[in-house]
Formats: C-alpha cells, sequence, structure tokens
C-alpha cells in the first residue's frame, strides 16, 4: 500500500475538514464497525480462511486511514513528488509508526516517525510487535466467536485511536509520545463503557447469560494487560445503570458509538427482542439523541449487516476455543430449519453430496478427502444459500453432525436410490372344503 503512489487535495485540509472525511471513511470501510471491507491490496492463499480473510482487509484498512490522514495533511512523503524508492521505504516507516503508537510503543514510534529512512531502524521489531497486537486484538488466531459484538467495539475503538494518533502525528509533523498516552487513556475509558452498555443490555436479552460468556471469552481471549483486563471485567461483572453512564458519554461522536455498538449488539441475530428495543430507545433518551437521528443509525447499521452479511455469519459461528457453545448450535439449528426446503433441493441436485451426506447419516466415518469433499460443496451452495458459510468457519465441519441431524433423509437424488422392493405377493385365501 506504501507502494500507491499519493492521492492529496489540493490543499491542505482544517483539522475539522480532515476529520470529518475519516468519519465519511471510517463509515464507508465498515471500519467504523470493526471490520473492513474487502480491500484491493490483500493477497491471500486460496485456502485462507475467513478469519484470515477478515483480519488482513482490517489492517489493510486501518493502514489505509492512516495514509489518508496523511495526505489530508499534506505530509512530506504523501504528496506528489518524493523520490519514488525514498518515498515508499517513507511512507511504509511512518504508517507503521503511527500504528506502532497506538500500540504502546509510543517513545520507539516517535523516532521511526521522526527519522523514516534513518539507519539503523527499529522498524523490523516494531513491525513484529505490532502485528502481534493486531492478532491478539483482533482474535485472528482463533475467534472471533459467541462474543463478536464486543469483538467488534473494541476494533472500532482501536481503528478510532489509530486515526487520532494519525491526524495528530500528520498533522504535526511528530509522534509525541504524551500525546499518544493520552489517546490510549481515552481508549480505555471508551472500551469500558462499551463493555458496560453491552453488560446492561445482556440483562434484558432472553439469552443474556449467553452473552455475558461471549464477552467474558473476548477478554479472556486478548491477553490485555492486567489493569485493562481487571477493568473490563469488573465493567462487566458490575455496569452501572444507565442513568449513571449516559452522562459520561460526553461528545456527539462517542454517543452515536455506544448507540451503534448497542445497535449491533441487538441486531447481531437478525432478532431485535422487545427488551432490546426498549433499552436503546432508553439509552437514545438519556442521551439525548432524538427518534430522526435514531433512526438513521438503525438504518446505518441493518445496511452494515446486510453488505457483510456473508462474513459476519461466518466469523459468529467460528469455533470457540472452548468447544462448541449451546448458543452455537441452537443458531444453527435456526438457520438449517429457516432454509430447509431450498437446502433439501440443492442437496438432492448434487449427487455427490447427497451420497456423501447419506453416508455420514448412516453412521459411516468419511475420509478426510470426503470431508474436504463435503466441504467445498457446501461453500459452493452458500453462494445461493448464505447461511451455508458457517462452514467456511475455523471447525465449520465440527457442525456437521448438527446438519446431518436436522436433514430428513432420504437425501439422494432419485437416480441413487435402489427402487423399492416389490411387496411380496399375499397367497390366494383357500378355500375350505365345503364352502
Amino acid at each position: 500500500m506504501a507502494a500507491e503512489p499519493p492521492s492529496c487535495p489540493p490543499t491542505k485540509q482544517h483539522f475539522r475538514a480532515r476529520r470529518d472525511l475519516l468519519e465519511e471513511q471510517l463509515r464507508a470501510s465498515g471500519l467504523a464497525y470493526g471490520t473492513g471491507a474487502q480491500d484491493p491490496s490483500v493477497e491471500l492463499n486460496a485456502g485462507a480462511g475467513p478469519g484470515t480473510r477478515a483480519f488482513a482487509h482490517f489492517v489493510a484498512g486501518l493502514v489505509r486511514l492512516c495514509a489518508r490522514a496523511a495526505e489530508l495533511s499534506h505530509a512530506r512523503w504523501f504528496v506528489p513528488g518524493s523520490e519514488p524508492e525514498e518515498g515508499v521505504r517513507a511512507r511504509r516507516a511512518q504508517l507503521l509508526a503511527v500504528l506502532a503508537a497506538t500500540g504502546g510503543e509510543g517513545e520507539a514510534a516517535a523516532r521511526l516517525f521522526e527519522g523514516p529512512l534513518a539507519a539503523p531502524s527499529p522498524l523490523a521489531k516494531l513491525a513484529d510487535k505490532t502485528a502481534a497486537r493486531l492478532t491478539r486484538r483482533y482474535l485472528a488466531e482463533n475467534g472471533p466467536f459467541a462474543g463478536l459484538p464486543l469483538h467488534n467495539g473494541l476494533c472500532a475503538i482501536e481503528v478510532r485511536t489509530c486515526a487520532t494518533v494519525a491526524l495528530a502525528a500528520f498533522g504535526h509533523g511528530r509522534i509525541s509520545p504524551g500525546a499518544v498516552a493520552l489517546a490510549a487513556t481515552s481508549a480505555l475509558t471508551w472500551r469500558a463503557l462499551l463493555v458496560e452498555l453491552l453488560a446492561n443490555l445482556a440483562q434484558v436479552q432472553e439469552d443474556g447469560k449467553g452473552s455475558v460468556k461471549g464477552f467474558e471469552q473476548v477478554i479472556r481471549s486478548q491477553r490485555l494487560p492486567v489493569r485493562e483486563a481487571r477493568m473490563l471485567r469488573r465493567a462487566l461483572q458490575h455496569p452501572r445503570p444507565i442513568a449513571q453512564v449516559a452522562p459520561l458519554l460526553h461528545s456527539e461522536a462517542l454517543r452515536r458509538f455506544a448507540l451503534t455498538q448497542v445497535l449491533l449488539a441487538a441486531l447481531v441475530d437478525r432478532n431485535f427482542e422487545t427488551g432490546e428495543v426498549a433499552f436503546v430507545e432508553r439509552l437514545a433518551a438519556a442521551t439525548s439523541v432524538g427518534a430522526e437521528k435514531l433512526a438513521q443509525i438503525e438504518a446505518e447499521v441493518d445496511d452494515f449487516y446486510r453488505r457483510h452479511r456473508d462474513a459476519l455469519t461466518a466469523l459468529r459461528l467460528a469455533e470457540a476455543p472452548e468447544g462448541l457453545p449451546h448458543a452455537l448450535t441452537t443458531r444453527l439449528e435456526a438457520l438449517v430449519l429457516d432454509n430447509l426446503d431450498r437446502l433439501m433441493q440443492e442437496i438432492r441436485e448434487t449427487g455427490e453430496l447427497a451420497e456423501l451426506l447419506a453416508k455420514a447419516a448412516a453412521g459411516n466415518e468419511l475420509t478426510l478427502a470426503e470431508k474436504a469433499k463435503v466441504r467445498e460443496q457446501l461453500l459452493d451452495l452458500a453462494k445461493t444459500i448464505p447461511a451455508l458459510a458457517i462452514f467456511a468457519a475455523p471447525g465449520g465441519m465440527l457442525l456437521l453432525p448438527i446438519l446431518l441431524k436436522l436433514l430428513p433423509f432420504n437425501l439422494l437424488p432419485s437416480s441413487f436410490v435402489d427402487p423399492p422392493a416389490a411387496p411380496l405377493a399375499l397367497p390366494e385365501p383357500q378355500r375350505k372344503s365345503g364352502s
């Protein structure tokens, strides 16, 4: 991405204009919701799973956001005219410096940003640390899973913090470790408030205990610093009531973020429960967000889910580190039953898949090659039945027994089914003598 030619506006934008333009890019790219839209710069192996793909596009979107902040600020290496080779190296180093600073490496990041072409360079070491931190933050290795709303919210806060650091760094031509520390403190406050809001929402949800368990998994799996982990767990276990939390949402950006994340959590199962509706309306009233503004945010959230439906379905149903919770299996059952007629028709028209599923349903063990064929063909069917995207998730084939239990048999197309044996003819009744 650093090799792409800079694309700057004719003049340097004022800070407010730069901030507003980045906000537009946040929403358009999906980064405002903690995920990333498809980025043309990402190149992955064909066999990469959805978690790996989502993480790659998230990071690409994050880097692109920082680059845009530099272009809007007319930063030295992001305007046309710099030496091609040096420009690429400098842009790469400064973009990494911003990501590293957001991750807590303020001093080293400041040195790299100030001298992007200096030698020796801390670039390689900072790159390793930053990649490891982002992988943990995004749960790229073993998630996201049941706690998707909190996971995406934490990622969205990471993005906003990075955008804040990028605007300041490229606007002033340096990274201030003090300013980075302030941004990190603000981000921690946002994270704790987000956890409190989602914990309050869980109290009115029908499966609130399942939601809280998912949030606990996210907090535990991110391997956060001790202070932050303790703070988030306390917020989850003892959330303050909305009347006390609402006054802390002091800026328009924070109020909008809070409502957006609560709506995402309420709509993640595509079922807006009565208690969830009442909670959202209570939060909107407490933060002085009018009905028209709330309706606009709801429309944006719904549009986000429509555009990212397949990826979110796959990620939401990914295998959890502690096994497959009951909430996931019941969600799979609902998805299968909702699409049962179409699913049966598609399977019957796919001869090999029908044979393999029938074999597995009869209790016969499938070989590794046969399991791979089943997964591949189910993913083909997902193009017409998005619910089947769950099998793209890591560990997705562990869900196969649940699918087999729900599918009625016989699955095989008529050409694969032996005709039923003709019923034995009943013997002619014998006439008794004298009758």
